[in-house]
């Protein structure tokens, strides 16, 4: 469970931060980048759900 949970955390974190460097590039450049964008809530459900899941794996 615990290597579920670094793996949700770093898959989390580059969903995160490739949505919005993409997304605010094609939005500064074409003026439409929000199927990047919505990426970052998931990025971050997934982060906070490897999160948890590693601190519950240590019990």
């Amino acid at each position: 469970m615990h290597k579920l949970g670094v793996i949700s955390v770093l898959l989390g974190l580059v969903l995160s931060i490739v949505g919005l460097i993409v997304g605010f590039a094609l939005m500064i450049s074409r003026g439409t980048g929000m199927e990047w964008l919505n990426l970052v809530p998931i990025g971050f459900v997934l982060l906070l759900l490897g999160v948890t899941m590693t601190q519950l794996s240590k019990k």
